[in-house]
Protein backbone atom coordinates (compact mmCIF):
# COMPACT_ATOMS: atom_id res chain seq x y z
CA UNK A 1 0.00 0.00 0.00
CA UNK A 2 2.81 2.39 0.88
CA UNK A 3 4.56 1.59 -2.38
CA UNK A 4 1.39 2.33 -4.36
CA UNK A 5 0.91 5.65 -2.59
CA UNK A 6 4.53 6.54 -3.28
CA UNK A 7 4.13 5.73 -6.97
CA UNK A 8 0.98 7.85 -7.30
CA UNK A 9 2.60 10.77 -5.48
CA UNK A 10 5.75 10.51 -7.59
CA UNK A 11 3.77 10.44 -10.82
CA UNK A 12 1.63 13.43 -9.82
CA UNK A 13 4.67 15.48 -8.89
CA UNK A 14 6.55 14.43 -12.00
CA UNK A 15 3.71 15.19 -14.40
CA UNK A 16 2.65 18.40 -12.67
CA UNK A 17 6.20 19.74 -12.92
CA UNK A 18 5.89 19.50 -16.69
CA UNK A 19 2.80 21.64 -16.88
CA UNK A 20 2.97 24.23 -14.17
CA UNK A 21 5.55 26.19 -16.17
CA UNK A 22 3.72 25.98 -19.52
CA UNK A 23 0.61 27.55 -20.98
CA UNK A 24 -0.42 24.48 -22.94
CA UNK A 25 1.04 21.44 -24.64
CA UNK A 26 -0.02 20.32 -28.10
CA UNK A 27 1.20 16.83 -29.04
CA UNK A 28 0.97 15.32 -32.51
CA UNK A 29 1.19 11.52 -32.49
CA UNK A 30 2.07 10.42 -36.01
CA UNK A 31 0.72 6.92 -36.51
CA UNK A 32 -1.63 7.40 -33.58
CA UNK A 33 -4.37 5.32 -35.25
CA UNK A 34 -2.25 2.19 -34.92
CA UNK A 35 -1.93 -0.06 -31.90
CA UNK A 36 1.33 1.41 -30.57
CA UNK A 37 0.41 4.99 -31.45
CA UNK A 38 -3.08 4.61 -30.04
CA UNK A 39 -1.70 3.28 -26.77
CA UNK A 40 0.65 6.27 -26.66
CA UNK A 41 -2.29 8.64 -27.14
CA UNK A 42 -4.25 7.00 -24.33
CA UNK A 43 -1.31 7.11 -21.94
CA UNK A 44 -0.53 10.75 -22.75
CA UNK A 45 -4.11 11.57 -21.85
CA UNK A 46 -4.02 9.43 -18.69
CA UNK A 47 -0.68 10.71 -17.40
CA UNK A 48 -1.49 14.34 -18.12
CA UNK A 49 -4.85 14.07 -16.37
CA UNK A 50 -3.04 13.17 -13.16
CA UNK A 51 -1.45 16.62 -13.07
CA UNK A 52 -4.66 18.20 -11.79
CA UNK A 53 -4.47 18.27 -8.00
CA UNK A 54 -5.99 20.71 -5.49
CA UNK A 55 -2.60 22.44 -5.31
CA UNK A 56 -2.22 23.14 -9.02
CA UNK A 57 -5.77 23.03 -10.35
CA UNK A 58 -5.88 26.70 -11.26
CA UNK A 59 -2.50 26.72 -13.00
CA UNK A 60 -2.60 23.33 -14.71
CA UNK A 61 -2.14 23.57 -18.45
CA UNK A 62 -4.28 21.95 -21.09
CA UNK A 63 -3.12 19.07 -23.24
CA UNK A 64 -4.25 18.97 -26.88
CA UNK A 65 -3.80 15.67 -28.70
CA UNK A 66 -3.74 15.25 -32.47
CA UNK A 67 -3.35 12.04 -34.44
CA UNK A 68 -1.46 12.29 -37.71
CA UNK A 69 -1.91 9.85 -40.57
CA UNK A 70 -2.66 9.39 -44.24
CA UNK A 71 -6.27 8.22 -43.99
CA UNK A 72 -9.14 9.71 -42.05
CA UNK A 73 -10.80 6.29 -42.31
CA UNK A 74 -8.06 4.75 -40.17
CA UNK A 75 -8.56 7.44 -37.55
CA UNK A 76 -12.33 6.87 -37.50
CA UNK A 77 -11.81 3.10 -37.25
CA UNK A 78 -9.41 3.61 -34.32
CA UNK A 79 -12.13 5.55 -32.50
CA UNK A 80 -14.75 2.88 -33.24
CA UNK A 81 -12.41 0.17 -31.99
CA UNK A 82 -11.51 2.21 -28.89
CA UNK A 83 -7.86 2.34 -29.87
CA UNK A 84 -7.98 6.09 -29.19
CA UNK A 85 -10.44 8.15 -27.11
CA UNK A 86 -13.74 9.02 -28.78
CA UNK A 87 -13.45 12.69 -27.89
CA UNK A 88 -10.75 15.28 -27.34
CA UNK A 89 -8.45 14.04 -30.11
CA UNK A 90 -8.12 15.79 -33.49
CA UNK A 91 -6.96 14.39 -36.81
CA UNK A 92 -4.26 15.79 -39.09
CA UNK A 93 -3.86 14.40 -42.60
CA UNK A 94 -0.18 13.97 -43.47
CA UNK A 95 2.09 11.54 -45.30
CA UNK A 96 5.61 11.22 -43.93
CA UNK A 97 6.65 9.15 -46.95
CA UNK A 98 5.29 11.66 -49.45
CA UNK A 99 6.42 15.06 -50.68
CA UNK A 100 8.70 16.67 -48.08
CA UNK A 101 7.60 20.22 -48.88
CA UNK A 102 3.95 19.29 -48.36
CA UNK A 103 4.85 17.59 -45.07
CA UNK A 104 6.59 20.77 -43.90
CA UNK A 105 3.63 22.94 -44.88
CA UNK A 106 1.25 20.61 -43.05
CA UNK A 107 3.30 20.73 -39.87
CA UNK A 108 3.62 24.50 -40.14
CA UNK A 109 -0.16 24.89 -40.33
CA UNK A 110 -0.61 22.61 -37.33
CA UNK A 111 2.06 24.56 -35.43
CA UNK A 112 0.42 27.89 -36.30
CA UNK A 113 -3.00 26.72 -35.14
CA UNK A 114 -1.36 25.89 -31.80
CA UNK A 115 0.39 29.24 -31.60
CA UNK A 116 -0.36 29.61 -27.90
CA UNK A 117 0.88 26.12 -27.11
CA UNK A 118 4.13 24.24 -26.88
CA UNK A 119 4.28 21.70 -29.70
CA UNK A 120 5.77 18.22 -29.59
CA UNK A 121 5.78 15.46 -32.23
CA UNK A 122 5.78 11.75 -31.35
CA UNK A 123 6.53 9.45 -34.30
CA UNK A 124 5.05 5.93 -33.89
CA UNK A 125 4.32 5.15 -37.56
CA UNK A 126 6.29 1.96 -38.05
CA UNK A 127 7.66 -0.25 -39.32
CA UNK A 128 10.82 1.84 -39.64
CA UNK A 129 12.74 -0.85 -41.50
CA UNK A 130 13.30 0.11 -45.11
CA UNK A 131 13.11 3.85 -44.53
CA UNK A 132 16.21 5.65 -45.70
CA UNK A 133 15.79 9.22 -44.43
CA UNK A 134 14.62 10.72 -41.11
CA UNK A 135 12.35 13.19 -42.91
CA UNK A 136 9.95 13.85 -40.05
CA UNK A 137 12.74 14.47 -37.54
CA UNK A 138 14.54 16.81 -39.94
CA UNK A 139 11.33 18.75 -40.59
CA UNK A 140 10.57 19.07 -36.88
CA UNK A 141 14.07 20.36 -36.13
CA UNK A 142 13.77 22.86 -39.00
CA UNK A 143 10.50 24.13 -37.50
CA UNK A 144 11.81 24.11 -33.93
CA UNK A 145 9.48 21.34 -32.74
CA UNK A 146 10.77 18.90 -30.07
CA UNK A 147 10.51 15.29 -31.15
CA UNK A 148 10.37 11.66 -29.97
CA UNK A 149 10.24 8.45 -32.02
CA UNK A 150 10.18 4.68 -31.56
CA UNK A 151 12.59 3.89 -34.41
CA UNK A 152 13.95 0.34 -34.15
CA UNK A 153 16.06 0.48 -37.33
CA UNK A 154 19.74 1.17 -36.57
CA UNK A 155 20.73 2.53 -39.98
CA UNK A 156 17.96 5.12 -39.82
CA UNK A 157 18.67 5.96 -36.18
CA UNK A 158 22.40 6.31 -36.87
CA UNK A 159 21.67 8.62 -39.80
CA UNK A 160 19.41 10.72 -37.58
CA UNK A 161 22.11 11.05 -34.96
CA UNK A 162 25.03 11.76 -37.28
CA UNK A 163 23.26 14.20 -39.60
CA UNK A 164 20.90 16.03 -37.27
CA UNK A 165 22.39 16.15 -33.77
CA UNK A 166 24.43 19.30 -34.38
CA UNK A 167 21.54 20.91 -36.26
CA UNK A 168 19.15 20.24 -33.37
CA UNK A 169 21.71 21.63 -30.92
CA UNK A 170 22.10 24.83 -32.93
CA UNK A 171 18.34 25.26 -33.25
CA UNK A 172 17.78 24.54 -29.55
CA UNK A 173 15.53 21.53 -30.19
CA UNK A 174 15.56 18.48 -27.88
CA UNK A 175 14.81 15.08 -29.44
CA UNK A 176 15.01 11.46 -28.29
CA UNK A 177 15.06 8.68 -30.87
CA UNK A 178 14.69 4.90 -30.63
CA UNK A 179 12.65 5.07 -27.46
CA UNK A 180 9.64 3.11 -26.30
CA UNK A 181 9.80 -0.09 -24.26
CA UNK A 182 12.50 -1.86 -26.34
CA UNK A 183 14.45 -0.24 -27.68
CA UNK A 184 14.15 2.54 -25.13
CA UNK A 185 13.40 1.57 -21.55
CA UNK A 186 15.65 -1.46 -22.03
CA UNK A 187 18.60 0.89 -22.62
CA UNK A 188 17.70 2.80 -19.46
CA UNK A 189 17.80 -0.51 -17.60
CA UNK A 190 21.30 -1.13 -18.92
CA UNK A 191 22.42 2.34 -17.86
CA UNK A 192 20.89 1.78 -14.42
CA UNK A 193 22.78 -1.51 -14.11
CA UNK A 194 26.05 0.14 -15.10
CA UNK A 195 25.50 2.90 -12.57
CA UNK A 196 24.71 0.43 -9.78
CA UNK A 197 27.86 -1.60 -10.45
CA UNK A 198 30.24 1.34 -10.86
CA UNK A 199 28.87 3.15 -7.81
CA UNK A 200 29.13 0.11 -5.54
CA UNK A 201 32.56 -1.06 -6.64
CA UNK A 202 35.67 0.87 -7.60
CA UNK A 203 38.02 0.01 -10.46
CA UNK A 204 35.36 -1.79 -12.48
CA UNK A 205 35.27 -1.89 -16.25
CA UNK A 206 32.04 -2.92 -17.96
CA UNK A 207 32.80 -6.01 -20.03
CA UNK A 208 29.42 -7.11 -21.39
CA UNK A 209 25.75 -6.17 -21.66
CA UNK A 210 23.25 -8.79 -22.84
CA UNK A 211 19.70 -7.84 -23.78
CA UNK A 212 16.94 -10.47 -23.82
CA UNK A 213 13.28 -9.96 -24.74
CA UNK A 214 10.15 -12.07 -24.80
CA UNK A 215 6.69 -11.23 -26.14
CA UNK A 216 3.72 -13.57 -26.12
CA UNK A 217 2.13 -13.49 -29.56
CA UNK A 218 2.19 -9.93 -30.86
CA UNK A 219 1.68 -8.49 -27.39
CA UNK A 220 -1.63 -7.10 -28.69
CA UNK A 221 0.42 -4.80 -30.93
CA UNK A 222 -1.07 -6.45 -34.02
CA UNK A 223 0.28 -7.04 -37.53
CA UNK A 224 2.85 -4.23 -37.42
CA UNK A 225 5.09 -6.07 -34.95
CA UNK A 226 4.88 -9.20 -37.11
CA UNK A 227 5.86 -7.32 -40.27
CA UNK A 228 8.68 -5.61 -38.36
CA UNK A 229 9.97 -9.02 -37.23
CA UNK A 230 9.89 -10.31 -40.80
CA UNK A 231 11.87 -7.26 -41.91
CA UNK A 232 14.39 -7.86 -39.12
CA UNK A 233 14.90 -11.42 -40.35
CA UNK A 234 16.47 -9.87 -43.45
CA UNK A 235 18.69 -7.65 -41.32
CA UNK A 236 22.03 -8.84 -39.88
CA UNK A 237 22.02 -8.79 -36.10
CA UNK A 238 24.55 -6.24 -34.91
CA UNK A 239 26.71 -7.50 -32.06
CA UNK A 240 29.88 -6.18 -30.43
CA UNK A 241 32.82 -8.23 -29.24
CA UNK A 242 35.50 -6.44 -27.24
CA UNK A 243 34.19 -3.17 -28.60
CA UNK A 244 34.30 -4.20 -32.26
CA UNK A 245 31.18 -4.59 -34.37
CA UNK A 246 30.34 -8.00 -35.82
CA UNK A 247 27.20 -8.54 -37.91
CA UNK A 248 25.73 -12.00 -37.41
CA UNK A 249 22.99 -14.00 -39.05
CA UNK A 250 19.66 -13.23 -37.36
CA UNK A 251 17.71 -15.86 -35.48
CA UNK A 252 20.78 -17.90 -34.53
CA UNK A 253 22.76 -18.64 -31.33
CA UNK A 254 19.73 -19.41 -29.18
CA UNK A 255 19.80 -19.27 -25.40
CA UNK A 256 17.37 -20.17 -22.62
CA UNK A 257 16.71 -17.11 -20.47
CA UNK A 258 14.91 -16.84 -17.13
CA UNK A 259 12.64 -13.79 -17.31
CA UNK A 260 11.48 -14.10 -13.72
CA UNK A 261 8.31 -14.97 -11.85
CA UNK A 262 5.25 -15.36 -14.01
CA UNK A 263 7.23 -15.80 -17.24
CA UNK A 264 9.99 -18.30 -16.49
CA UNK A 265 12.49 -19.77 -18.92
CA UNK A 266 12.09 -18.88 -22.60
CA UNK A 267 14.24 -19.55 -25.68
CA UNK A 268 15.57 -16.45 -27.45
CA UNK A 269 17.52 -15.88 -30.67
CA UNK A 270 19.80 -13.14 -31.98
CA UNK A 271 17.81 -10.28 -33.51
CA UNK A 272 18.88 -6.80 -34.49
CA UNK A 273 18.15 -4.08 -31.93
CA UNK A 274 19.42 -0.46 -31.85
CA UNK A 275 20.08 -0.87 -28.12
CA UNK A 276 23.18 -2.87 -29.05
CA UNK A 277 25.12 -0.21 -31.00
CA UNK A 278 23.80 2.69 -28.92
CA UNK A 279 25.02 0.95 -25.76
CA UNK A 280 28.37 -0.08 -27.23
CA UNK A 281 29.09 3.31 -28.81
CA UNK A 282 27.39 5.89 -26.59
CA UNK A 283 26.93 4.58 -23.05
CA UNK A 284 29.88 6.31 -21.43
CA UNK A 285 30.48 9.15 -23.84
CA UNK A 286 30.25 12.62 -22.27
CA UNK A 287 26.98 14.47 -22.98
CA UNK A 288 25.17 17.53 -21.67
CA UNK A 289 22.57 15.20 -20.17
CA UNK A 290 24.71 12.69 -18.34
CA UNK A 291 27.53 13.45 -15.93
CA UNK A 292 27.41 10.38 -13.68
CA UNK A 293 29.29 7.72 -15.66
CA UNK A 294 33.06 7.40 -16.15
CA UNK A 295 34.14 9.11 -19.36
CA UNK A 296 37.89 8.45 -19.55
CA UNK A 297 37.74 5.75 -22.22
CA UNK A 298 34.91 3.95 -23.97
CA UNK A 299 34.54 0.45 -22.58
CA UNK A 300 35.35 -2.32 -25.04
CA UNK A 301 32.23 -4.33 -24.32
CA UNK A 302 30.53 -7.43 -25.65
CA UNK A 303 26.93 -6.47 -26.46
CA UNK A 304 24.12 -8.53 -28.02
CA UNK A 305 20.33 -8.74 -28.12
CA UNK A 306 17.97 -11.72 -28.38
CA UNK A 307 14.24 -12.18 -28.76
CA UNK A 308 11.71 -14.99 -28.49
CA UNK A 309 7.95 -15.40 -28.59
CA UNK A 310 5.07 -17.72 -27.82
CA UNK A 311 3.73 -20.05 -29.08
CA UNK A 312 6.99 -21.93 -29.51
CA UNK A 313 6.16 -22.87 -33.08
CA UNK A 314 6.21 -19.18 -34.06
CA UNK A 315 9.91 -19.10 -33.29
CA UNK A 316 10.51 -21.93 -35.75
CA UNK A 317 8.28 -20.19 -38.28
CA UNK A 318 10.48 -17.10 -38.04
CA UNK A 319 13.52 -19.31 -38.50
CA UNK A 320 11.98 -20.85 -41.64
CA UNK A 321 11.09 -17.39 -43.00
CA UNK A 322 14.81 -16.64 -43.25
CA UNK A 323 14.99 -18.93 -46.28
CA UNK A 324 12.85 -16.50 -48.27
CA UNK A 325 14.68 -14.08 -50.56
CA UNK A 326 15.92 -11.09 -48.58
CA UNK A 327 14.52 -8.79 -51.24
CA UNK A 328 11.06 -10.10 -50.35
CA UNK A 329 11.58 -10.05 -46.59
CA UNK A 330 12.85 -6.48 -46.77
CA UNK A 331 9.91 -5.29 -48.85
CA UNK A 332 7.96 -3.15 -46.36
CA UNK A 333 4.72 -3.19 -48.33
CA UNK A 334 4.82 -6.92 -49.01
CA UNK A 335 5.49 -7.83 -45.38
CA UNK A 336 2.85 -5.41 -44.08
CA UNK A 337 0.26 -6.79 -46.52
CA UNK A 338 1.15 -10.35 -45.55
CA UNK A 339 0.77 -9.47 -41.87
CA UNK A 340 -2.60 -7.83 -42.51
CA UNK A 341 -3.73 -10.89 -44.46
CA UNK A 342 -2.72 -13.03 -41.48
CA UNK A 343 -4.42 -10.77 -38.94
CA UNK A 344 -7.31 -13.16 -38.08
CA UNK A 345 -4.80 -15.89 -37.20
CA UNK A 346 -2.64 -13.38 -35.32
CA UNK A 347 -5.59 -12.23 -33.22
CA UNK A 348 -6.59 -15.81 -32.45
CA UNK A 349 -3.07 -16.69 -31.31
CA UNK A 350 -2.94 -13.54 -29.16
CA UNK A 351 -6.11 -14.67 -27.38
CA UNK A 352 -4.61 -18.09 -26.73
CA UNK A 353 -1.14 -17.07 -25.49
CA UNK A 354 -1.73 -13.63 -23.99
CA UNK A 355 0.27 -10.46 -24.56
CA UNK A 356 3.07 -10.55 -21.98
CA UNK A 357 6.20 -8.49 -22.62
CA UNK A 358 9.30 -9.33 -20.60
CA UNK A 359 12.80 -7.85 -20.64
CA UNK A 360 16.04 -8.88 -19.03
CA UNK A 361 19.36 -7.04 -19.10
CA UNK A 362 22.56 -8.60 -17.76
CA UNK A 363 25.43 -6.20 -17.08
CA UNK A 364 28.84 -7.69 -16.28
CA UNK A 365 31.89 -5.78 -15.07
CA UNK A 366 35.48 -6.84 -14.52
CA UNK A 367 37.76 -5.65 -11.75
CA UNK A 368 40.77 -4.10 -13.50
CA UNK A 369 43.03 -5.17 -10.62
CA UNK A 370 42.25 -8.86 -10.18
CA UNK A 371 40.07 -9.74 -13.18
CA UNK A 372 37.13 -10.90 -11.04
CA UNK A 373 33.70 -10.37 -12.60
CA UNK A 374 30.50 -9.04 -11.09
CA UNK A 375 27.11 -9.27 -12.79
CA UNK A 376 23.84 -7.49 -12.14
CA UNK A 377 20.58 -8.76 -13.66
CA UNK A 378 17.67 -6.41 -14.24
CA UNK A 379 14.17 -7.63 -15.16
CA UNK A 380 10.88 -6.01 -16.07
CA UNK A 381 7.64 -7.58 -17.29
CA UNK A 382 4.16 -6.30 -18.12
CA UNK A 383 1.10 -8.32 -19.06
CA UNK A 384 0.48 -6.40 -22.30
CA UNK A 385 3.08 -5.13 -24.78
CA UNK A 386 0.67 -2.70 -26.41
CA UNK A 387 -0.02 -1.04 -23.08
CA UNK A 388 3.56 -0.85 -21.83
CA UNK A 389 5.07 0.41 -25.09
CA UNK A 390 2.50 3.22 -25.13
CA UNK A 391 3.23 4.00 -21.49
CA UNK A 392 6.97 4.10 -22.16
CA UNK A 393 6.65 6.26 -25.27
CA UNK A 394 4.42 8.71 -23.41
CA UNK A 395 6.94 8.84 -20.56
CA UNK A 396 9.77 9.76 -22.93
CA UNK A 397 7.58 12.39 -24.62
CA UNK A 398 6.62 14.04 -21.35
CA UNK A 399 10.25 14.07 -20.24
CA UNK A 400 11.10 16.06 -23.38
CA UNK A 401 8.14 18.34 -22.64
CA UNK A 402 9.82 19.35 -19.39
CA UNK A 403 12.57 20.96 -21.42
CA UNK A 404 10.32 23.50 -23.15
CA UNK A 405 9.41 26.99 -22.00
CA UNK A 406 6.18 28.81 -22.79
CA UNK A 407 7.34 29.43 -26.37
CA UNK A 408 8.11 25.77 -26.97
CA UNK A 409 11.88 26.27 -27.00
CA UNK A 410 14.40 24.55 -24.79
CA UNK A 411 14.77 26.48 -21.53
CA UNK A 412 18.34 26.25 -20.25
CA UNK A 413 17.58 28.04 -17.01
CA UNK A 414 14.46 26.09 -16.05
CA UNK A 415 14.89 23.78 -13.09
CA UNK A 416 13.88 20.20 -13.73
CA UNK A 417 15.11 20.21 -17.32
CA UNK A 418 16.64 16.82 -18.09
CA UNK A 419 16.95 16.70 -21.90
CA UNK A 420 19.33 19.12 -23.61
CA UNK A 421 19.01 20.27 -27.25
CA UNK A 422 20.26 17.65 -29.67
CA UNK A 423 19.31 14.21 -30.96
CA UNK A 424 19.77 11.67 -28.18
CA UNK A 425 19.54 7.94 -27.71
CA UNK A 426 17.89 6.78 -24.45
CA UNK A 427 21.19 5.41 -23.14
CA UNK A 428 22.66 8.94 -23.27
CA UNK A 429 20.11 10.41 -20.88
CA UNK A 430 21.18 11.39 -17.39
CA UNK A 431 20.16 9.94 -14.07
CA UNK A 432 17.17 12.24 -13.46
CA UNK A 433 15.57 11.61 -16.86
CA UNK A 434 16.26 7.90 -16.57
CA UNK A 435 14.77 7.56 -13.11
CA UNK A 436 11.71 9.65 -14.02
CA UNK A 437 10.92 7.41 -16.98
CA UNK A 438 11.67 4.15 -15.18
CA UNK A 439 9.39 5.15 -12.32
CA UNK A 440 6.51 5.85 -14.70
CA UNK A 441 6.88 2.55 -16.59
CA UNK A 442 6.78 0.71 -13.29
CA UNK A 443 3.00 1.04 -13.50
CA UNK A 444 1.41 -2.31 -14.28
CA UNK A 445 4.68 -4.23 -14.11
CA UNK A 446 4.36 -7.64 -12.42
CA UNK A 447 8.14 -8.04 -12.50
CA UNK A 448 10.25 -5.00 -11.63
CA UNK A 449 13.73 -5.96 -10.50
CA UNK A 450 16.17 -3.14 -11.19
CA UNK A 451 18.38 -3.09 -8.10
CA UNK A 452 19.53 -6.67 -7.59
Amino acid sequence: MATSLYFIAFTLLNISSIYTKTHALNILVVGGSGRVGGSTVRWLETLSSRRTTPANKSSAATLSLTVGGRKRESFDAAIRNKVIPSSGVDFLSLDIDGDESILKQTLQRWQQRASESNCLVVHTAGPFQGRRSPVLLATCIDLGIPYVDVCDEWDLAELSKENLHSVATEKNVPAIISCGIWPGVSALMAARGVNVLTSRHKDLEISSIDYSFFTAGTGNAGPTIVSATFLLLATPAITFLSGKRYDKEPWTESKIIDFGKGVGDKPVWLLDNPDVPTTALYLNRPTNNNDELPKNNRWKMDVSSRFGTDPLIWNYLFGAMKSLPKSLLYNRNAMQNFSLFSEPIIRLVDKLVGATNAMRVDVTAKDVNNGKKKTITLRMAHDDLEQCVGLATAAFALEVAKSMDRDGAYDREETGVTVSPGVWFPVELGRDARENILEIVKEGAFVYELDS
